[in-house]
């Protein structure tokens, strides 16, 4: 075991043993602490506010730089000092009750204002550069200086599709047991399924983890919002804001908030709040289904909201029963999805809306007509 005999209250702080006898105890470290602190008692005190400090602040969910952590633990430490006393005084007011519960309001108070100044900085520091320098493999750059889109062809198969003015870093080679990249801008990606391997793309505060689709990511510095849209397949997207981002993102299962095809999620950057519609342009996911095949001659609308549904792949909400006798007859091909429905629905004097990534169609049928 280390001396630790000239360790500040900083020091305890960022060593990695005393960390882990405050956060994860085990009996083995009790013994060998108790012992240390029998011989040195004159460092009770200081491993207090030490334990204190690191209960306080505890594993922070984002990593910060260090000059950053220094930064808050020097503001901490300032007010630690505004508060102590002289030696005399302080062995006077030890054990006066009330001078406990003032410091402990004062504990309180300081930590809860480090804990806020620490995750605001967590927040406003997740981007492109932080990622990079905490990646813990090299990375090859990327960047589309051009003015059309480029191709990069990546080490399992999958393909992306660099936007102008994007740029991305991933490694050569892949790891094992998941396969990473770090996003800065536009692009789509064509991901080689592989149900053990999940596919993650990092894109500022949003994370986009895949086992094999294709997908289109946008995260340009200065907007507001990121923006995740699937063609084909799942997408699991959740934020740095997520209550426990390390579980979400481990193991081979989606997990997070779920899209799939034609739905895409925004993500406000100054809320974190992540919200769930259409594309624009959805595009049906089934080859061929722009032709004759969505040509309805006298047909239920009930069995055409099922056919757009397969073609499409979005979940289209309606009454059977109400919609199922009502004979429709339309010409959709060449149309987009949103000009199917507007004509659909007219022709029974029913009404849709997008809530949520689905299609909810209300109407009373041919009953009301």
């Amino acid at each position: 075991m280390k001396s630790y005999h000239h360790f500040s209250v900083e020091d305890f702080f960022w060593d990695d043993a005393f960390r882990n006898w405050v956060l994860r105890p085990t009996r083995e470290d009790h013994l060998v602490w108790e012992q240390w602190l029998e011989e040195n008692p004159e460092k009770a005190n200081l491993i207090l506010q030490a334990r204190e400090l690191v209960g306080a602040l505890g594993p922070a969910g984002v990593d910060l730089p260090v000059p950053e952590k220094n930064e808050a633990i020097g503001k901490i430490m300032g007010r630690f000092d505004a508060y102590a006393v002289n030696d005399e005084s302080r062995t006077h007011k030890l054990f006066s009750l009330r001078s406990r519960w003032m410091a402990a309001a004062s504990l309180v108070l300081l930590f809860g204002a480090a804990w806020l100044f620490i995750n605001y900085n967590a927040r406003k520091t997740i981007n492109y550069d932080r990622l990079i320098s905490m990646a813990t493999v090299q990375l090859h750059e990327v960047r589309n200086t051009g003015n059309k889109p480029m191709t990069v062809s990546l080490s399992d198969g999958s393909s992306v599709t660099l936007d102008p003015g994007s740029k991305m870093s991933y490694p050569t080679r892949f790891l094992d047991s998941k396969r990473e990249v770090y996003l800065s801008g536009s692009a789509f990606f064509d991901i080689t399924k592989n149900p053990e391997r999940p596919f993650y793309v990092y894109a500022d505060e949003v994370v986009t983890k895949v086992l094999g689709t294709r997908f289109q990511v946008r995260s340009f510095t200065h907007e507001q919002e990121v923006s995740v849209a699937v063609k084909t397949g799942r997408v699991s997207v959740f934020t740095r804001e997520a209550e426990q981002p390390e579980e979400l993102a481990s193991g081979t299962e989606l997990s997070g908030m779920l899209i799939e095809p034609n739905q895409q999620i925004t993500v406000a950057r100054r809320t974190a709040k992540m919200t769930k519609t259409l594309v624009p342009n959805p595009e049906p996911i089934i080859a061929g289904t722009t032709g004759q095949n969505l040509d309805f001659d006298d047909f239920p609308i009930s069995e055409i909201l099922k056919t757009l549904q397969k073609a499409y792949g979005i979940e289209i909400i309606f009454d059977e029963n109400s919609m199922k006798d009502c004979p429709v007859t339309a010409r959709l091909s060449d149309l987009s999805l949103y000009e199917k429905l507007d004509l659909v629905c007219n022709a029974v004097g029913a009404s849709y809306q997008v809530i949520d990534g689905r299609i909810v169609v209300t109407g009373k049928g041919c009953a009301a007509m």
